[in-house]
């Protein structure tokens, strides 16, 4: 591994240990959904079509949902910040499609950069969660997840 390589790394086991550890429900559902996108990407990594990534693009799809849904149902900035940086990455699977000549490498470095962004996000969460009145827990519920009210 390069050096750069186990600087995401580290950074990335720092953040979602953090978002597990410190955090709290929405942080720690997030955690999940990151850990899960990390450690199974290289296992779907070889399903391709052509030059796209089918595999690692409904992973990505999947991390999306996840953290809108969290940024709708939590009141946490960050949340809402880390879904608009993933929809980045979704683009990348989008322009892939509609243009199989782009350069592969250059997505996919696209792509660490905005793990790493979404990494440096997750530990602002933990901040947030900890720090921001509004994130406080309230007393007598254990959950602190709101479905919006339509």
């Amino acid at each position: 591994m390069s050096a750069s390589q186990l600087s995401v790394l580290g950074l990335s086991v720092l953040s979602i240990g953090l978002q597990l550890w410190l955090g709290r429900a929405a942080e720690r559902i997030a955690g999940v959904a990151f850990f899960v996108a990390m450690t199974v990407t290289p296992l779907v990594d070889h399903l391709q079509i052509g030059g796209l990534r089918w595999g690692v693009g409904l992973l990505a799809l999947g991390l999306f949902g996840t953290l809108s849904w969290l940024s709708l149902v939590a009141e946490r900035w960050w949340l809402t910040a880390a879904a608009g940086v993933q929809l980045l990455s979704i683009a990348t699977y989008l322009v892939a499609l509609l243009n199989p000549d782009v350069q592969v490498w250059a997505s996919v470095s696209f792509r660490i950069v905005v793990w790493t962004e979404l990494m440096l996000i997750g530990l602002f969460g933990v901040w947030e969660a900890r720090a921001a009145p509004y994130a406080q827990p309230v007393p007598g519920r254990s959950f602190q997840l709101t479905l919006p009210r339509l």
